[in-house]
């Protein structure tokens, strides 16, 4: 037996909770199917029980259909168990047009039954007498629609009662079931699509799936073939398919059920994945439960979550040293909204003056103060004024390529501008990377990581201090030592939006030595990490982050 559709009432859930009785199976007759003579014994799952199962909590329950090809195993006299040689599920689905299931149905088992009582076992689709397999990969094509559990590691038993000839069963469902409804009070997250949805532990011993052997209690036992994960596709099978999510929790749009081997885990990890139509873009959403977290046998656990990421403002893109950010008065979200804000868009006309030649000297053009031109490297440093305060300096700069250990991370899900993005790099906080070098904080000012002085120097061949070469692809473990800068991409010279998602541009506070429109800033990708020196002009709209706030763009 399988569950083909799922009834839901009023869900309750602030994070895992546990969910109703999952072993409903019989319910008032809804069709008119007529039986054709058959041979054997009839086990029948048509007969109403005095008392019905029902939701043990107040909230949502699972209702379960029989569908085409359902089979059940039933224990003769002699102690083996039979699979059905037929059955009239066929029939009565015929008998409401436009119907896929049957909440009752007749089975007809070949052997000798005699007793009053004898066993059954349903094991899904593809279950034998004795095994069930729990699957780690799971595929559910329509919201609020879970047929596809039988296929997955649904099963059940019971006790048919009765005498030679004709016996009713109540089926009692003994896998462990998950039902998500994801939603989100975020209008950027509200137009995406939620694709899978991953449900594993920390402990790569923990046995979510597998094969297993059953007894006639349900219990499973022997497991093989086990994972601590277990993946549910909602694509139907397309690159940009997916269920819908909504503003608040709505089980008819897009409820998602899982099937669980029944435990207790803990450090229970949740990873929604979702896909923006517009950019392209998928990204993943966790959410983490310490635990323990029971998954009772024939029970349901709803989870309804808030999905939210990080929105980064788009007012924090900078000409170098620049008095107001690149599209004041031009937002996006503003009254007058012609900043670009997808790739590839650009917008000259209403771009700062200087990108359509020198520093014109309004607030938003840059600063064309010139560069360090000491070639005794005695004077001191030349000074920013107004946005790039408190960005680093070339030398600080150096140290967060070569002591920061940076990981590239392209599955945390961020936003800007009204859309989803993925991509950015994790880097040692400078207090983590002078403490691990025996230095002061000030020694990192003063000194880059060649022990050379870039701020107070003539020199210009700080690209040789990049890294160029595989970097980690993952987020690093010890997250509390690290801080994250997104890659928010650029506006390059006539206000051309650039790179989001892909590259991250961010200014230092030193300019090039000698020059009125060069400054060193920070890029990095997937596979480097550089400190331009020649071909980004000041004109640039990259974006700021301060060494003494390194958290400002922590997406979690």
């Amino acid at each position: 037996m399988n569950k083909k559709s799922i009834y839901f009432g009023t869900l309750l859930l602030a994070a895992l909770t546990l969910g109703s009785c999952a072993n409903e199976d019989t319910a008032t007759d809804k069709t008119a199917g007529k039986d054709t003579p058959k041979t054997g014994t009839v086990f029948s799952s048509e007969t109403e029980p005095a008392t019905r199962t029902s939701a043990t909590y107040t909230g949502s329950g699972l209702d379960f259909y029989w569908t085409a090809s359902d089979k059940i195993w039933v224990k003769d006299d002699n102690g083996d168990y039979n699979q059905n040689a037929d059955d009239d599920i066929n029939t009565r689905i015929a008998a409401v047009p436009g119907s896929t299931t049957t909440d009752k149905a007749k089975f007809w088992v070949n052997g000798s039954y005699t007793g009053s009582t004898h066993k059954v076992r349903y094991t899904g689709k593809n279950g034998t007498k004795d095994k069930v397999t729990i699957k780690a990969t799971q595929a559910q094509a329509l919201p609020n629609d879970a047929a596809h559990i039988a296929e997955d590691g649904d099963f059940g038993i019971a006790d048919a009662t009765g005498s030679p000839g004709t016996y009713s069963f109540t089926l009692n469902h003994k896998a462990a079931y998950v039902t998500f409804i994801p939603y989100t009070a975020q209008a950027v997250i509200s137009g995406a699509k939620i694709q899978k949805i991953r449900l594993y532990t920390n402990n790569a011993t923990d046995m979510l799936t597998g094969t297993f052997d059953v007894d006639d209690n349900g219990t499973l036992s022997n497991p093989v073939g086990t994972s601590n994960s277990i993946e549910l596709d909602m694509t139907g099978g397309s690159w940009t398919g997916g269920f819908a999510i909504p503003g608040t929790p709505t089980y008819t749009t897009n409820a998602a059920t899982m099937v669980v081997n029944p435990g207790t885990y803990n450090n229970l990890i949740i990873e929604y994945t979702l896909y923006d139509p517009v950019t392209y873009i998928k990204g993943t959403i966790t959410k983490t439960y310490a635990g323990p977290i029971t998954f009772t046998a024939g029970t349901n656990t709803p989870v309804k979550t808030n999905l939210q990421v990080k929105e980064y403002a788009a007012d924090n893109y900078y000409q170098w040293d620049a008095q107001q950010h690149y599209w004041a008065g031009y937002e996006w979200n503003g009254a007058n909204p012609t900043q670009p804000t997808i790739v590839g868009q650009q917008n000259s006309t209403d771009a700062p003056s200087s990108t359509k030649g020198p520093s014109a000297h309004t607030p938003r053009d840059y600063n064309d103060i010139l560069g360090y031109n000491d070639p005794t490297g005695t004077a001191p440093a030349v000074a920013v004024s107004h946005s790039a305060i408190g960005t680093p300096n070339g030398n600080e700069a150096t140290w967060y390529i070569h002591g920061g250990d940076p990981h590239w991370d392209a599955k945390t899900l961020w936003a800007t501008m009204g859309h989803l993005y993925v991509g950015g790099m994790w880097f040692k906080k400078l207090s983590v990377i002078a403490q691990e070098n025996g230095k002061t904080l000030q020694d990192l000012k003063e000194k880059a990581s060649d022990g050379n002085d870039y701020v107070r120097s003539n020199r210009i061949d700080l690209t040789s201090l990049s890294i160029w070469q595989s970097l980690p692809q993952d987020t690093p473990s010890n997250l509390n030592d690290y801080f994250y800068l997104p890659a928010l991409g650029r506006y390059t010279n006539q206000g051309y939006f650039d790179g989001c998602g892909l590259w991250g541009y961010y200014w230092t506070s030193t300019p090039w030595p000698y020059s009125d429109y060069g400054s060193y800033n920070f890029t990095f990708s997937s596979g480097f990490i550089v400190i331009n020196n020649n071909n980004n002009g000041r004109y640039d709209g990259n974006r700021l982050f301060k060494t003494t706030n390194e958290n400002e763009y922590r997406p979690f």
